[in-house]
């Protein structure tokens, strides 16, 4: 006989939404934001949602997570200039009969605003990007969970620019994602139009992979990449030409072989690269474009990616002979500056955080053609900017 209460409990689960905080500003904003940390919501299986704690935190900018589901990992993207470190990484215990957080340690990421982190397959180490200091770090994760001593050869730096003077005028690594075999991990560096790919080694060590760079179009600002199920095809997303490109993936060698390049805009429209002001390199000037987050769906039949400044969200239908992408549709975020998107575990929602808008809109996915439907819910959330989620 199956329990009625456990089958209550199995439906549904807890969302955690990062964010910029008070007294701070979310780049390219010019709004003191009035976010305090991690928030956390509890989802039903109906869709019924409930804040159910905001744990303090300064700018809680992008989450990760365990394999086991049990510690919450955060960067606090902070930092001024070079003259002093400020960024930081983050642990979290999470109670597995509340969903709610519980602080476990900090560790400095010898650098300035860290914007991801990942946690490594194997569950031992945490990498993470320091975009304004232009370096890759990765901290030992400890058997409690807690995050271990930065060691100095566990910090990466590399020279390189791009054609853009306000956005590329030095390395700004904006992501470290893993290859799903555990054997390489990537680094998407905006700066210099590069992913870079390394092996992880005992002690925390970065070894160049065979294949250690892979070029990307000039002035295109790679951001983030989805790596497909596979493990043998890259999706890159471009923040400043608003593209996304596809790529081979040699798993042997870590090397990257150009297929395809998409526009993440529609053919018809009046948005364009935007010229950045070099006093406020983040903000999209009105008509501008820029991309901001992606994700492909545990099948890898379908990629979502935003669209800062259209405010929309791109899907993308992938070929399953040749992994190449066709757009298949645009909807509105109902909300402005889309930083962040992810799929909710059962595949059936798509959430967006609206950055400037302090909400997230959640989209019903139609199963049969990937697109999203109209007429999301929406949820009041001050600065959403990235999610993670966790069955109750």
């Amino acid at each position: 006989m199956i329990d009625d209460q456990s089958v209550k409990k199995s439906i549904g689960h807890y969302m955690y939404v990062a964010s910029y905080t008070y007294p701070h500003c979310a780049p390219g904003s010019d709004t003191v934001s009035t976010a305090k940390g991690i928030a956390v919501y509890e989802i039903d299986g109906r869709g019924q949602y409930q804040l159910i704690q905001v744990i303090a935190s300064e700018n809680p900018s992008y989450l990760s997570t365990n394999a086991e589901q049990s510690i919450l990992y955060c960067v606090n993207e902070l930092g001024v200039d070079d003259r002093a470190w400020e960024g930081r990484v983050s642990a979290y215990r999470i109670d597995n009969n509340t969903g709610k957080l519980e602080f476990i340690n900090t560790q400095r990421t010898n650098g300035n605003w860290p914007c991801h982190c990942e946690v490594s397959p194997c569950g031992r180490y945490l990498v993470s990007a320091n975009y304004g200091s232009g370096n890759f770090v990765v901290h030992p994760i400890e058997s409690d969970g807690s995050i271990g001593q930065l060691l100095d050869e566990a910090v990466i730096s590399h020279d390189g620019v791009g054609a853009d003077p306000n956005r590329q005028s030095a390395p700004h690594p904006h992501m470290m994602t893993f290859h799903p075999s555990g054997k390489f991990v990537f680094g998407v560096d905006l700066g210099s139009d590069q992913v870079l790919a390394w092996a992880l080694r005992e002690e925390s060590r970065l070894i160049p992979a065979p294949k250690a760079s892979t070029q990307i179009a000039s002035g295109s600002g790679p951001r983030h990449m989805v790596i497909h199920p596979t493990g043998q095809l890259a999706y890159v997303l471009n923040e400043l030409s608003s593209t996304l490109d596809v790529f081979e993936v040699n798993t042997d060698t870590a090397g990257m072989i150009w297929k395809q390049s998409a526009s993440l805009l529609p053919t018809h429209t009046d948005f364009v690269r935007p010229t950045f002001d070099a006093t406020n390199p983040g903000k999209v000037p009105a008509g501008g474009n820029t991309g901001g987050a992606i994700c492909i769906d545990a099948k890898g039949e379908y990629i979502y990616a935003t669209n800062r400044g259209m405010n929309s969200v791109v899907t993308y239908a992938i070929s399953p002979d040749s992994g190449r992408v066709t757009a298949i549709d645009w909807i509105p975020t109902e909300g402005c500056i889309p930083r962040g998107l992810a799929i909710e575990p059962d595949g059936e929602h798509v959430v967006v955080g609206n950055q400037d808008s302090d909400c997230i809109a959640r989209f019903k996915v139609d199963r049969r053609s990937g697109k999203l439907q109209h007429n999301p819910q929406i949820i009041d959330c001050p600065v959403p900017t990235d999610f993670v989620f966790i069955p109750r």
